[in-house]
């Protein structure tokens, strides 16, 4: 072995061994070991599968728990964040949805919309358990009567929290007070969107983490996870939407499929942030490896 040889080895054993810097190279490692872009690409399909049925129960729980429209500006708000070619796929699709809400619910049935909309929630457990080094899981009747409480709960939830007639007036009236001019309210517009969705984030990725594998956790387990998660997913999302703006090339790969395209590939990266921190979480529940004598 030349000397520049055993130099990057020494070099990649310290970068491993390095505290912080270790765990993120260690959970790369295990993100291609466990073939998590493969689980990444199934949680794509999964959500475009089960994003309509959910969008048709939160509109139901929103009936009940805040005002008329309740879920379609919380689904406004949150396609707000997508690069433009996906909102212009999206918005459509989702106000057509959320405009028949009552015909849809009695033609497919509350548990049949149910157990579609938790589909998305069962391909997440299955990437999450294999970001843990899970073999064998729940039962299948178990692990779906748990991804369907986690779906009704979490919705419930996030409808009744993160709602614009709960949260956001009151947040947007305190931003307009302390701003001074007009591009100081935009800086302070764009800093409430995107700080307001990472804290959002790390709520909803610590939620995942801690109830959807299959392996007892508590807090201090699932936050370092959902702390990198939530960001990557931030930084992933502004990136994405500058690239589809500036780059303006893949209408002429696509057509008319571009939007779709664009959208698979922004669930796509979504479900990576995710899976992403479920691995740092997993690195930092393993024992530290011991050096070769």
């Amino acid at each position: 072995m030349s000397r520049f040889q055993e130099a990057l080895r020494r070099f990649a054993r310290a970068a491993m061994n390095a505290p912080g810097l270790g765990v993120l190279l260690h959970a790369m490692r295990n993100y291609v070991l466990h073939q998590s872009a493969n689980q990444a690409g199934s949680m794509a399909f999964s959500s475009v599968l089960a994003m309509f049925p959910l969008l048709l129960l939160l509109s139901a729980s929103a009936a009940y728990l805040g005002e008329p429209g309740e879920a379609a500006a919380l689904a406004d708000r949150a396609i707000g964040y997508a690069p433009q070619m996906v909102r212009e796929a999206l918005q459509p699709a989702v106000q057509q949805v959320l405009a028949q809400r009552s015909q849809a619910l009695l033609t497919i049935g509350l548990l049949v919309t149910l157990w579609t909309a938790s589909s998305g929630m069962q391909a997440v457990r299955a990437a999450l358990n294999r970001a843990y080094g899970i073999e064998r899981g729940l039962s299948f009747w178990r692990a779906r009567l748990k991804v369907t409480l986690f779906t009704v709960v979490v919705g419930t939830g996030v409808v009744a929290v993160f709602s614009s007639v709960v949260v956001m007036p009151y947040v947007w009236e305190l931003v307009l007070a302390s701003a001074g001019s007009r591009e100081q309210t935009v800086w302070l517009h764009h800093g409430v969107r995107y700080g307001s969705a990472y804290l959002v984030l790390v709520v909803l990725y610590a939620l995942m983490y801690g109830w959807l594998p299959d392996i007892p956790q508590r807090l201090y387990t699932v936050l370092p996870g959902a702390l990198v998660g939530a960001a990557l997913w931030v930084v992933a999302a502004a990136l994405l939407a500058s690239t589809l703006r500036t780059a303006g090339k893949l209408a002429l790969l696509y057509g008319s499929f571009a939007g779709v395209v664009a959208t698979l590939v922004f669930l796509y990266i979504s479900a990576a942030t995710l899976i992403f921190g479920a691995e740092i979480n997993g690195v930092l529940r393993q024992p530290p490896e011991q050096p070769p004598p």
